[in-house]
């Protein structure tokens, strides 16, 4: 049995309400995978006895807050600007999550995966099983358990000295690692357009 790591501090895009949109569209699927289970259906691990829909939970309840309109509510919305102190980035925000979670809701994905190829869409006895919502299961996961790199981590770093709500102007170093986290974050999160 391994020891607990405790949770970990990640850099999470204020995507306004599109994050909050996809928790719940999966948060509803886990959900009838949870009334499934309980009318006699059997699931695989991560889905069962509604652990994933607990991660999920949990996940949210610590990202929730830095997103959007609740970010403003909780006077956590301040903005990041470029160096030049006039070009506004989206924000990146410090979350702490527990990797455990985390792995919950990844090894969830692959799960769904799996359960998306063996049932027609629609899934069976009334279940979704959609790959988008695996898609979800996945974004979401990656973009919590992102590897971290130098450039995440000073960034972090510089982030974290600012405090939380303010508004943080970068210096050219700090904005280089901004742009190259930014983009990690991308392929994480496709959006309409990027971070940067």
């Amino acid at each position: 049995m391994g020891l607990d790591p405790g949770p970990r501090a990640v850099l999470v895009p204020d995507l306004g309400d599109e994050l909050a949109g996809a928790v719940g569209r999966l948060e509803r699927l886990l959900l009838s995978l949870r009334a499934a289970e309980r009318a006699g259906a059997a699931l695989p691990e991560p889905l069962a006895d509604g652990a994933a829909l607990a991660a999920l939970r949990r996940l949210w309840r610590a990202v929730a807050l830095t997103q959007g309109r609740r970010a403003v509510e909780a006077r956590l919305a301040g903005r990041v600007y470029a160096s030049c102190g006039r070009i506004e980035h989206v924000p990146l925000r410090l979350v702490d999550v527990d990797p455990v979670d985390v792995a919950t809701l990844s090894a969830a994905a692959a799960a769904l995966g799996a359960i998306a190829l063996r049932e027609p869409e629609g899934g069976d006895g009334g279940v979704p099983a959609r790959g988008d919502l695996v898609a979800v299961a996945a974004r979401i996961s990656g973009l919590l358990d992102l590897a971290d790199t130098a450039e995440s981590i000073v960034l972090r770093e510089y982030l974290a000295a600012a405090g939380p709500g303010g508004d943080v102007v970068l210096t050219s170093a700090v904005e280089e690692a901004y742009r190259i986290t930014a983009a990690r974050l991308d392929t994480m999160w496709p959006r309409g357009h990027s971070l940067t």
